[in-house]
């Protein structure tokens, strides 16, 4: 994921908007801020609206269509908006979208529940959406694997949409986001709660 934020701050047009979720890093691997990167910045921190990006998305693009958006959004958040992606699609506009598909939700692991079947979503065919919301579409999605694919799909044109699903192993967090919900599991069942328990949170990698 930080190499698709960096690589595309290389390539953005000085215009590009970046829309983000709630549980995606916004400070890189060398603690540069990428909120930087882009003109504008689209972010539900302060509300941890879950699915709230897709929406934000759309009222974005229309809002400044002759602008690039880039939506970087997680499985679970996206499965809670995902039908407004027929909305962009029938209005033709052209974001880049980049699912990080680890299974499901993977801050919530970080609070509460590491291996539990609560914490895991349906698993999609998400980048053959754009198809099922809009067959004409002439929208590229590419499932991302390897830093190969990754670099295929950053090399596509920019003049339709683009869906790239990236798969991502379930607890594959920046110590920062597993920080996070680990102190917001102690705010919320406190210092004798069932997070202290063996292996039930994700926690930052040593």
């Amino acid at each position: 994921m930080c190499s698709a934020t960096h690589s595309l701050a290389a390539r953005r047009p000085t215009s590009a908007s970046w829309i983000c979720c709630t549980t995606i890093a916004t400070t890189g691997p060398t603690g540069v801020s990428l909120r930087r990167c882009f003109r504008t910045f689209v972010g539900s921190v302060n509300w941890g609206s879950i699915g709230y990006s897709v929406g934000a998305l759309l009222g974005a693009l229309t809002a400044a269509p002759e602008r690039r958006h880039i939506l970087f959004v997680g499985d679970g958040s996206f499965q809670v908006t995902a039908q407004e992606l027929s909305t962009i699609l029938r209005h033709d506009h052209k974001p880049v979208i980049f699912l990080i598909n680890n299974g499901g939700y993977t801050i919530e692991r970080g609070y509460l529940g590491k291996t539990q079947a609560y914490n895991d979503i349906a698993n999609w065919s998400y980048a053959d959406l754009p198809k099922v919301f809009r067959r004409d579409t002439s929208a590229r999605s590419f499932v991302v694997k390897t830093s190969k694919d990754l670099q295929d799909a950053l090399s596509t044109p920019n003049d339709t949409m683009v869906f790239v699903e990236s798969i991502m192993d379930p607890y594959d967090a920046l110590a920062p986001i597993t920080n996070s919900s680990n102190k917001g599991a102690d705010l919320n069942y406190g210092p004798r709660g069932p997070q202290h328990r063996e292996n039930l949170q994700l926690r930052p990698t040593t």
